[in-house]
């Protein structure tokens, strides 16, 4: 699908990069038209934004409910009838996010866990991440794991502070900053953990039908105001010629360009611009002669 066909009310997260900082930046879908897809404007500091470089752009469309990532060519500010707001531009197709990769979901919780059922032995960790598929642990200083020993972990999350247990393997040892760190799948899927993801995931998308449509003008129809929208922005990338030309000064500081100061007002000649003109008046003099003796 094209980018202009992401649906009014869809969710817009864009990754860019603003001097050398990379910040994230979120805005919500209005509609497509011709030229990209229109989006709520975006301040940084009170002005509007002005991507200068392509960026990351993740999209979850209202229609279909699947997220989108794609690179987009430019994100730019467009003045229209009804407003500032900004267009994404992207020349390729978009296709969804791989939807079977489970989703992710940080928590960063304090737990207990135990190596290989040694129950007696329990060991502080920090659980950072949980999906349906696995689990990562930070571990404390001389805990040890290794690939292939089992798990069980218990942490309390929610304003009910309630206890959820797991039984997973480690998979692989890594570093999180300077922390020791265990990538672990889950063995056992039971239906706390699915209940636990489900409101994860309630809390980071909201409901999309809850997510109400962006109408500028209700008493046109949307393609009567994408119509709209798109003369607009032609004017803008290609505005109208001018019929008469103006000609000015080529001196930035005559005074007749400058309403504040009057030729009474200006200040007297330095030597260097004395001399500057006496020698242009000389080879203006030059030339004349010589156009005298050719005519001779």
């Amino acid at each position: 699908m094209n980018v202009s066909e992401i649906a009014n009310g869809s969710e817009v997260k864009i990754h860019a990069s603003v001097g050398g900082h990379g910040i994230v930046l979120m805005t919500e879908a209005i509609f497509g038209c011709s030229a990209g897809l229109l989006v709520k404007p975006m301040e940084y500091f009170g002005k509007y934004m002005r991507f200068l470089e392509p960026s990351n752009i993740q999209i979850r469309n209202k229609r279909d409910g699947r997220v989108y990532k794609f690179v987009s060519t430019t994100v730019t500010p467009v003045r229209t009838r009804y407003g500032n707001f900004h267009l994404i531009r992207c020349l390729s197709e978009l296709e969804p996010d791989n939807l079977r990769r489970a989703e992710r979901f940080f928590i960063d919780k304090l737990g207990i866990m135990s190596i290989n059922g040694d129950n007696i032995n329990l060991k502080n960790c920090t659980v950072h991440d949980i999906s349906m598929r696995g689990i990562s642990l930070v571990l404390d200083k001389g805990t040890v794991c290794n690939e292939g020993d089992r798990i069980d972990v218990r942490f309390r999350y929610g304003s009910s502070l309630h206890n959820y247990e797991l039984s997973t393997v480690v998979v692989r040892n890594f570093n999180i900053g300077k922390k020791k760190a265990i990538g672990c799948s889950i063995s056992e899927i039971n239906v706390d953990l699915i209940g636990f993801l489900a409101s994860m995931k309630n809390e980071k998308h909201p409901n999309l039908d809850e997510i109400p449509e962006t109408n500028l003008n209700p008493k046109l129809t949307q393609k009567e105001q994408i119509k709209e929208v798109e003369e607009d922005i032609a004017k803008n990338l290609f505005p109208e010629k001018r019929d008469t030309i103006t000609i000015t000064s080529r001196n930035p500081y005559d005074p007749d360009t400058l309403p504040h100061i009057s030729r009474d007002q200006v200040p007297e000649k330095t030597l260097r611009q004395k001399k500057k003109e006496k020698r242009e008046s000389e080879q203006a003099r030059e030339i004349e002669n010589l156009l005298d003796l050719r005519n001779i």
